[in-house]
């Protein structure tokens, strides 16, 4: 057990090299702060995957019987609600500090409406059409697709969350003073603190469980790389979609 443990954990590590965590749209976002369209196009397709995601954990709870993927399942949805509180659940927190971000950067309030008004990329609808397939198809008496999938996203999300979060610190002087700034940051400290964490722990621990061969791990691996390359292309699209990134594309070609 010790050794399969040790693979899916290695398996896990790997987000750390993979595109879905290094790629143009993380850079931009890193580098410096984005202008009101840009930061549109983000706000509008990463509420758009959130909204889903939020609704869609609970699938693989009524799909799977294997008890370690329900309790995994269970877990994450329970802190996805905000353990009972409905203006601690993340999507709550999330729309929140999308607006509030937003209205900054307009300088003055932004509605929800506009934002919604916005369209989804291509891109995005096919991972939310994708991820949800990665849970329903397939052979549901077979616990290793929907950990793998799982163990992905996990390991995907605090990484992911970190950088978000960093990239917020770039529009720290929009607000009055520091504490202010901290105080609209409440979505990314639940996903960086110690349950995001506990989360990553738990997926390892689950997907171990299901795993008494290598074929059981080259399973839970092909799920969870699928998701990674999913997870890769809707940032590119994001990134992509930007106006300023599709300007300096049309002016390279003018040149």
């Amino acid at each position: 057990m010790a050794l399969i443990m040790r693979k899916i954990q290695s398996l896990a590590e790997s987000v750390f090299t993979h595109n879905a965590l290094n790629n143009l749209f993380y850079r931009r976002w890193l580098a410096g702060p984005l202008p009101l369209a840009d930061v549109e196009v983000f706000a509008r397709n990463y509420l758009a995957r959130t909204t889903r995601s939020s609704r869609r954990v609970a699938l693989p709870l009524v799909i799977t019987d294997d008890l370690y993927a329900q309790l995994e399942i269970a877990t994450k949805r329970y802190s996805e609600m905000g353990y009972g509180n409905p203006e601690k659940t993340h999507l709550c927190l999330l729309e929140n500090y999308l607006i509030d971000l937003l209205s900054r950067l307009a300088g003055q309030p932004y509605r929800m409406d506009k934002l919604m008004a916005l369209p989804v990329l291509d891109s995005s609808h096919t991972f939310n059409r994708e991820k949800l397939r990665f849970y329903i198809d397939g052979d549901h008496d077979n616990p290793r697709r929907i950990l793998g999938t799982l163990l992905a996203q996990e390991w995907l999300a605090h990484s992911m969350l970190s950088r978000l979060y960093e990239g917020a610190r770039n529009y720290k002087h929009l607000y009055a003073n520091n504490d202010d700034f901290h105080e609209h940051c409440e979505y990314f400290y639940i996903h960086i603190g110690d349950a995001e964490k506990e989360h990553k722990i738990q997926a390892v621990n689950a997907a171990s469980q299901a795993c008494t061969t290598d074929q059981h791990i080259e399973e839970v691996s092909t799920a969870f790389y699928r998701f990674l390359i999913l997870t890769e292309q809707y940032w590119d699209g994001i990134a992509r979609a930007m106006p300023s990134v599709q300007n300096r594309v049309t002016s390279k070609g003018k040149s």
